[in-house]
């Protein structure tokens, strides 16, 4: 009986060591078969009908490639073309936009049928030395997606922009404001004249971006002021209320705040000598701007104030919302009167000008959407930073 016994259990066991084991090698097998790699799918790449991926520019020269795309596989497919160059401020790069010529593809990629071909101009602009940029492609099942590596970039439309301007953003005062709305409009290219307005999202420098509206086109260059207020609370003259020593409080603050804005342009002037917008007085009534009120010895800095002459241009008078929206947005209580973001403790931001009929009296653009003078020592008003930038890349 021991026997029988112990044959029993060995028997079942061993069964249930084999059906153990099949069920492992089932499920491995099953396994296996679900994780099966779809392999890459290689597209064929020319520049000017030769097989490569290198577009080589000699410095000082502009050139036009023509790019093709390929797939030579059996079965349609999706692919990305992308480059992976660090490109200097002085190179251009991009699509042309022409009859019978493709766009290159988004993120998204672009589907081939088999034996079928895009393709596409593409321009460079070098004023940097001779410059490679490389092209990569990267293909896969036309149901499979796609996903950009770690420092690809999309090929743009071809724009000689400042590589600092990242959005360009037609203003509206119904329906964009703060480039934040919905029903913004964003440039593709940048426009040949900027119109008074513009928003911009601007590298000042590597690690900051900001957002400005232009106040003049220039022609080779933009004056542009900050959405919002750089500095808070600072008198424009903090020791007494006398505008005749000029803004020898706020404005070095200002200059401050705005010394590591490696992007953008210095600003050489003197107060009282010096033509900003088409003016050159320190001291201003709401209308017109006069006389010199104070002057100041020539400064060299990133950024200064709005002037009462350029308020005037843009206008402010002392009337409620007489001010773009954009001019008094992002102030304190600002939404109160027309406004569409309040912002910070200030009521106001200052002007480099002084009241030419007083000797206690600043330019102050302030959250009602007017202009006026208020006491030089008042410590509820910020400033806002008006920048010059290159309107292109550098030459």
């Amino acid at each position: 009986m021991i026997l029988i016994l112990f044959t029993i259990v060995l028997l079942s066991g061993i069964t249930m060591l084999y059906s153990s084991f099949a069920l492992f090698s089932i499920t491995t097998i099953n396994r296996s078969v679900i994780t099966i790699k779809v392999g890459e799918m290689i597209p064929t790449l020319k520049v000017d009908q030769t097989i490569t991926n290198k577009i080589t520019v000699a410095s000082g020269v502009e050139k036009t490639f023509t790019v093709t795309l390929t797939n030579e596989n059996s079965a349609s497919g999706k692919f990305l073309l992308y480059y992976t160059t660090t490109l200097p401020d002085e190179v251009s790069f991009g699509y042309l936009e022409a009859t019978g010529i493709n766009t290159p593809p988004n993120e998204q990629g672009i589907i081939l049928e088999s034996n079928k071909s895009n393709t596409y101009s593409l321009k460079v602009s070098n004023y940097s030395s001779s410059i490679t940029i490389s092209l990569t492609t990267l293909g896969g099942l036309s149901n499979q997606p796609l996903s950009l590596p770690i420092g690809a970039k999309i090929i743009k439309k071809y724009d000689t922009r400042n590589k600092n301007i990242s959005h360009i953003y037609t203003y509206n005062a119904s329906s964009c404001i703060t480039e934040e709305e919905a029903t913004c409009i964003e440039l593709e290219t940048a426009p040949d004249t900027y119109p008074v307005a513009t928003i911009i999202k601007y590298k000042v420098n590597d690690t900051k971006e900001l957002y400005f509206h232009v106040l003049a086109d220039n022609g080779n260059t933009l004056t542009m002021q900050q959405r919002e207020n750089t500095i808070s609370k600072t008198s424009w003259y903090s020791t007494s209320n006398d505008n005749t020593k000029g803004p020898i409080t706020v404005l070095p603050i200002l200059e401050e705040a705005t010394k590591e804005w490696t992007n953008v342009l210095d600003q050489t002037y003197t107060l009282g000598t010096t033509i900003l917008k088409d003016n050159r007085f320190t001291g201003c009534s709401l209308t017109s701007c006069t006389m010199n009120r104070y002057t100041l010895a020539q400064r060299t800095a990133k950024a200064r104030m709005i002037t009462m002459q350029e308020v005037i241009k843009l206008g402010c008078s002392a009337s409620d919302n007489s001010c773009p929206v954009w001019m008094h947005n992002y102030l304190n209580t600002s939404t109160s009167y027309g406004g569409t973001v309040d912002y910070g403790t200030d009521y106001g931001y200052w002007t480099l000008s002084a009241d030419s009929s007083t000797t206690t009296l600043a330019g102050s653009v302030r959250f009602r959407g007017f202009s006026t003078y208020l006491t030089t020592s008042n410590p509820n008003s910020g400033a806002r930073a008006v920048v010059m930038i290159n309107k292109t890349m550098k030459k």
